[in-house]
């Protein structure tokens, strides 16, 4: 628990809102959920256990189990149900994203349609209903799904449309994250970082919660996949995780005073008339106190929307501030190279 603060709640995992997702689309505005939870084990490959306790057979209690199925909990659920999967989805002319494993892209007679998979939750959107009734039909050949109705949560991320796109937050998952940091009750800032020079990582004491200290860290680092107004803060408090001090943890309350008076803010994506991506970069020059590196962002536009952001701190130390804005340009033209390979 922060110093000042109310007492500790229980924990909250970051993906607790896992349970109400499902194969959702996002266009046109139907959706629908996978609930396979077992596969099959491959031909090539025998998993053998132990025989269940209570059903273990008197005559032979030395002899084990040959599964035919791959259940949860094996160390080759995963993979298996993800390869099974993948083998499905491809014989249906969709293609695996090289930039995303787990995204997959559907080109043919000029139609289109986009598949997200997270374990056995997917995102489907297509251009036309019918293609879209056609994946919901080839889906149903191979596993069970189940209908959720129009995407309105998806791993802790809300869901809202309006006339011109989708408009994407996390206000219950930063309610959550308040209540679990013992900051519900605080008084909200206007800014999630101060003007004054970056810290050192030798300023301030030690803290003796660093659990804590990691734990809303990562928690929040999450809440930057809507949230690129606090990239920036957050970038800052993680280069502190190994060993965190008092004034780091005061830079990590001022980003929950931040968000406690921002909870409805978010992503708006937007239809594009003219489908082009523009991207911005900046860095400052060895910004940093200790290691003398610059801190390089980026953020990328689809049309008008914005899909991309990010930022770090440089790997190398610039000789100047010309080559730490060019070592900038390059990575955001990778990301950009990403961003239009994922979209193919």
């Amino acid at each position: 628990m922060l110093p000042g603060a109310e007492p500790e709640q229980p924990p909250l995992h970051p993906m607790i809102t896992r349970a109400h997702a499902g194969i959702h689309k996002l266009n046109p505005k139907y959706a629908m959920a996978a609930t396979e939870a077992v596969s099959p084990i491959p031909r090539s490959e025998q998993v053998y256990s132990q025989q269940p306790t209570g059903f273990v057979d008197p005559r032979r209690p030395n002899d084990v189990c040959l599964l035919s199925r791959s259940l949860y909990g094996l160390r080759q659920a995963p993979r298996t149900w993800f390869d099974r999967f993948v083998g499905h989805v491809t014989s249906l002319s969709f293609i695996q994203s090289k930039a995303d494993t787990s995204l997959f892209v559907y080109h043919r007679n000029g139609a289109t349609a986009y598949l997200l998979l997270y374990v056995d939750d997917m995102i489907l959107s297509a251009s036309t209903t019918a293609l879209l009734q056609h994946i919901i039909t080839w889906l149903h050949d191979a596993f069970a799904v189940k209908d959720m109705g129009p995407v309105r949560h998806f791993l802790g991320i809300n869901v809202q449309r309006t006339p011109t796109g989708f408009f994407l937050s996390q206000s219950s998952y930063v309610e959550d994250l308040l209540e679990r940091a013992g900051m519900a009750n605080c008084k909200p800032v206007d800014t999630p970082a101060d003007a004054k020079p970056k810290t050192s990582a030798a300023d301030g004491k030690l803290i003796d919660d660093v659990t804590t200290y990691r734990s809303i860290t990562g928690a929040l680092q999450y809440l930057t996949i809507t949230r690129p107004d606090i990239a920036y803060a957050m970038q800052q408090v993680c280069l502190h995780m190994h060993a965190p001090r008092d004034v780091h943890q005061t830079m990590l309350k001022r980003i929950l005073w931040y968000i406690k008076g921002t909870t409805t803010l978010g992503v708006q994506l937007r239809t594009a008339s003219t489908p082009t991506i523009t991207a911005y970069s900046d860095a400052d020059w060895a910004g940093c106190p200790d290691t003398r590196r610059s801190t390089s962002g980026f953020c990328i536009f689809f049309g008008n929307s914005l899909v991309s952001w990010s930022s770090k701190r440089q790997n190398t130390v610039s000789r100047s501030s010309a080559e730490a804005e060019y070592r900038a340009i390059a990575n955001t033209v990778f990301r950009v190279l990403l961003a239009s390979t994922s979209a193919r």
